[in-house]
């Protein structure tokens, strides 16, 4: 395998000047970040720090209402890493790997507005977001809904979006419409069901479908990491209710093109009767 060649004037300018990371050097020069990582060490050239580079990027403060707040907590309890480098960074990452690029492009979506984005790789996406201290609202992870969202339906049913939209599965399996969530986050997949039921939308109480440490792929030695719960809508009137509602506040391409087959199921079960 030759080996790839980046000139030191080339790393100085694009690092040190440039401020451009080492992901980005690589897709400069069609390379990992590993590769890039190694020809510095080769010239003893020491990494700035993530602070540094991170703020040269123009941010926005959130200026968002109440609905796109709670859509993009749920979307992120769901499916997003966010951190700062340091406790008093002024800037916050949003962070996500994938084999999707609808979620790449919902992601870029979400934030674009509010500051940098770059994404790369081929077959596994990265997203990183740069985001200003606005967005500290975001770091937490726990699994909880918390009251504020808890207590105003608008802003519940925006939450349930944005989880939905990470962590839901929407489809026709054996001629028939489905919908579930599975999730490591108990106490989340319960608010789901309670949620449902405020809703006027029947559904089994959730069930636990797999114990931590349990293999689920034997091929690859996968295991849960931790117990796995699982909430679902199966009947017909039920799923039209929740289509219903969720319908306008999704924004993965995906959902929303599951959803409308799912929606086409219905009606043609409809006109079987």
């Amino acid at each position: 395998m030759t080996k790839i060649k980046i000139p030191k004037k080339e790393l100085i300018k694009f690092h040190y000047r440039q401020k451009k990371s080492a992901y980005e050097i690589g897709r400069i020069y069609d390379c990992s970040f590993a590769t890039v990582a190694n020809r510095m060490k080769e010239y003893k050239l020491k990494p700035l720090s993530r602070s540094i580079i991170q703020s040269i990027y123009k941010k926005k403060r959130f200026s968002g209402s109440n609905d796109e707040k709670a859509y993009m907590i749920g979307f992120r309890l769901g499916d997003l890493n966010v951190y700062q480098t340091v406790s008093h960074s002024d800037v916050i990452v949003v962070r996500c790997h994938t084999t999707r690029k609808e979620q790449t492009n919902l992601i870029k979506k979400l934030f674009k507005k509010y500051g940098q984005v770059t994404i790369g790789g081929k077959k596994s996406l990265y997203i990183n977001c740069f985001l200003d201290t606005s967005f500290d609202f975001l770091l937490k992870k726990e699994d909880n809904v918390e009251s504020w969202i808890t207590k105003n339906s608008k802003n519940s049913n925006n939450f349930a979006a944005g989880y939905i939209d990470a962590e839901g599965n929407i489809g026709v399996y054996d001629g028939r419409a489905r919908f579930k969530v599975d999730s490591y986050d108990k106490n989340i997949i319960f608010w789901l069901y309670d949620w449902l039921s405020k809703n006027d939308i029947s559904c089994p109480k959730p069930t636990q479908i797999g114990e931590k440490g349990q293999i689920y792929d034997k091929i690859l030695n996968y295991k849960f990491n931790k117990d796995l719960w699982r909430v679902r809508v199966s009947k017909q009137e039920s799923l039209e209710k929740l289509f219903f509602i969720i319908k306008p506040l999704l924004r993965h391409s995906k959902r929303l093109e599951h959803l409308n087959k799912c929606l086409k199921n219905l009606d043609d079960r409809r006109r079987k009767k």
